[in-house]
């Protein structure tokens, strides 16, 4: 069923709201919702350290950022949901292979040219933006993906339980994104959760696991996961 709704402002105005399906128009607005040095929260608040980045698999990235904990965030975009799933799992996996291969040193080397600053201290910057200070963290140490999709809920359970019975750090959100009368945008990222019976174990195991060899994994998909 379409989800729809009413935003009122501070002024006594109101505009009602009506999903937006356009995957071209999504897209843009979420690439343009991405800013230097100032947090980006639609998943999980982070301070976006690199936009369009390619990685040696051939996928290109549209955010990279540091969460709170100091942890390395890919966001990836699943919004044309004629897209196989399986083609969506690849790419989730690759880009996790890649970026947890990225140290602390690479890290604020894409931050310097997102932000075009060739001085910027990656540390002080995420310091200022998270509002923390003095606190012993190491960037690069663990790595996860963000996946931000438009497809049905009950796809999107059945493949978030199969990635964490497999102990992956790809955590899938559902994307909503609605727009007013007069232009105005709403949209929020509805994290995925696995049914009850899932193990604990499961459930921890995503920011801790690091991805081997992709390949093997991903030959194992067919089939399992539609």
């Amino acid at each position: 069923m379409p989800m729809g709704g009413l935003i009122r402002f501070s002024d006594g105005r109101s505009s009602l709201l009506r999903p937006v399906n356009d995957a071209e128009w999504i897209e843009q607005w979420l690439r343009r919702s991405v800013q230097p040095q100032t947090l980006w929260s639609l998943t999980t608040p982070l301070l976006p350290i690199g936009e369009g980045l390619p990685t040696p698999l051939g996928t290109v990235v549209p955010i990279v950022g540091i969460d709170a904990d100091g942890n390395t965030v890919v966001v990836l975009f699943d919004l044309r949901v004629e897209q196989p799933m399986e083609s969506v799992l690849g790419q989730s996996l690759s880009v996790l292979h890649w970026s947890q291969g990225l140290d602390e040193r690479q890290l604020e080397a894409f931050a310097r040219y997102f932000w075009h600053d060739a001085n910027a201290s990656l540390r002080g910057v995420w310091e200022r933006v998270q509002g923390v200070h003095d606190r012993p963290v190491t960037f690069g140490q663990q790595a996860k993906v963000h996946v931000l999709s438009r497809r049905s809920l009950s796809v999107l359970v059945e493949v978030q339980t199969f990635l964490q019975r497999q102990g992956l750090a790809v955590l899938f959100f559902r994307l909503h994104t609605l727009q007013g009368e007069q232009g105005e945008v709403v949209a929020f990222a509805e994290l995925i959760m696995t049914p009850p019976t899932a193990p604990l174990s499961a459930q921890a195991a995503p920011s801790v696991q690091r991805v081997g060899e992709a390949e093997a994994f991903l030959r194992n998909l067919q089939g399992q996961v539609r």
